[in-house]
């Protein structure tokens, strides 16, 4: 995030490292994308903090492929660059 003071001076890797975490900048970030985009940064880092980033990773690439044309689903629009389809249902599901 760019008013954290700890990530770009690498002090922490992930934002849970920190002592002040959830901090407010994180909190309006998570509100703003689980209302705007329906995901959520804290679900996010608490899956990588229990399944590491591998895990989420792969469980991100196949919530964001487009199962009509492998393309990538954006989250903001929730379409496929490469076909340009609404996948809106594709990027429903939560974290598991």
């Amino acid at each position: 995030m760019k008013q954290c003071k700890y990530l770009p001076a690498k002090a922490v890797e992930f934002c849970f490292e920190c002592q002040d975490f959830p901090c407010e900048n994180l909190r309006k970030l998570d509100k703003r994308y689980r209302t705007k985009f329906r995901m959520s940064m804290l679900e996010n880092l608490a899956f990588i903090k229990k399944s590491g980033i591998e895990k989420f990773l792969k469980q991100q690439k196949e919530r964001f492929t487009c199962p009509e044309c492998g393309g990538i689903i954006c989250v903001h629009d929730r379409k496929c660059y490469n076909c340009l389809e609404s996948r809106d249902e594709r990027t429903s599901s939560t974290n598991d």
